[in-house]
């Protein structure tokens, strides 16, 4: 914006400079032509062009030498496009225009031309230190997001590292009850029946019937409890590296992205038809390799498994044991109300997906 003011300004001084009985049609024609190579002069950055439209303003100003008084406007923008050889040049016609007539106002244009080129100097030092500024500013904004993403993953990282922590905590209460608390409920349990098997006195009977309900009752309590720690505790993106990682039959792609609180039934469901489908492809394709896709979306939890294999010719008792596993897939799936689609031309491919 501050070449338009420092052209307006040069423009004036310019006006000033030229003799007001002259402002005819002719010249004021011969202007409004220098005022047009100026413009085009602003936008041009061809530096052939730059040159050429330079040179066409001497013609005029040999002819009309006034019109040499509108030249610093043209310095200027050359100054300010660093293209020096045009105001070299534009010295031949205002020396031509100077010593043609020597009135004192008319050397006022040797310091408006040091003006132009002050002003052009001024200009780009100012355009210069702004995009400096400008690119600090957007360092400063790149950093701050970059700062921001690792702060995002240190603590996406640190909940990680909780869940991970929680997950073996109740493996391990899991593990002390099932080997502390449950071999020492089924201890008791062993002698309480056999107490039973030897009691002679029909008034005990019944006391140690009941405490031997107690005791199964309990069992069968600590029992659920660390089948419950048990299977909250399971990871399904781990489980799936651990099912994948076990095949050898041929190269499987695991694309996992699920948030860590899925629930249970859905964990169990996707792990049984994924190790069912990888055994299909083991037995019943010639596949050379298989994609697993796990994702969450905002409604619902999709499974995909899809190889690249053609079936190969198997006899019937295969196929029927091969129908009793997509059976079974069918079946947990629509016990969780999911929806599974199996497909095997182009290949083997189920499509699963349970609403939230």
């Amino acid at each position: 914006m501050s070449t338009y003011i420092d052209s307006l300004i040069i423009f004036i001084l310019c006006s000033l400079l030229f003799p007001a009985s002259m402002f005819d049609a002719l010249h004021i024609t011969c202007i409004s032509f220098l005022f047009a190579l100026f413009c085009f002069i602003t936008v041009v950055k061809n530096k052939k062009l730059l040159l050429i439209l330079g040179i066409l303003a001497l013609p005029i100003t040999f002819i009309i030498p006034e019109i040499s008084a509108y030249l610093p406007l043209l310095c200027y923008m050359y100054f300010y496009r660093k293209q020096y050889i045009i105001p070299v040049l534009y010295s031949i016609p205002i020396a031509n225009w100077l010593f043609a007539n020597h009135t004192l106002s008319n050397w006022l244009i040797v310091p408006l031309i040091a003006l132009g080129w002050y002003l052009s100097y001024q200009t780009t030092k100012g355009l210069e230190l702004q995009n400096t500024l400008i690119i600090s500013r957007d360092d400063s904004v790149e950093h701050e997001i970059i700062l921001k993403e690792k702060n995002r993953q240190l603590l996406e990282n640190q909940d990680d590292q909780i869940y991970i922590a929680t997950l073996k905590e109740r493996n391990r209460i899991a593990r002390e009850i099932h080997d502390n608390v449950g071999h020492m409920l089924s201890r008791s349990i062993l002698q309480v029946g056999a107490m039973l098997a030897i009691c002679k006195d029909e008034t005990l009977k019944p006391h140690l019937t009941t405490l031997k309900e107690t005791l199964d009752t309990a069992m069968n309590s600590i029992r659920n409890s660390v089948h419950d720690l048990h299977d909250e505790s399971v990871d399904l993106k781990n489980a799936l590296e651990n099912l994948i990682e076990n095949f050898t039959f041929c190269d499987v792609q695991l694309d996992c992205e699920i948030s860590k609180h899925i629930p249970k039934e859905v964990k169990y469901c996707f792990l049984a038809i994924t190790k069912e489908a990888l055994n299909n492809t083991m037995k019943h394709s010639k596949a050379t390799k298989v994609t697993v896709t796990v994702k969450e979306h905002p409604a619902f939890y999709q499974l995909l498994i899809e190889d690249n294999g053609t079936q190969k010719k198997t006899e019937s008792a295969t196929a029927d044991t091969a129908g009793i596993g997509l059976s079974n897939m069918k079946e947990r799936v629509e016990n969780l109300h999911g929806i599974i689609h199996i497909n095997v031309e182009n290949g083997f491919r189920i499509f699963v997906s349970i609403q939230k």
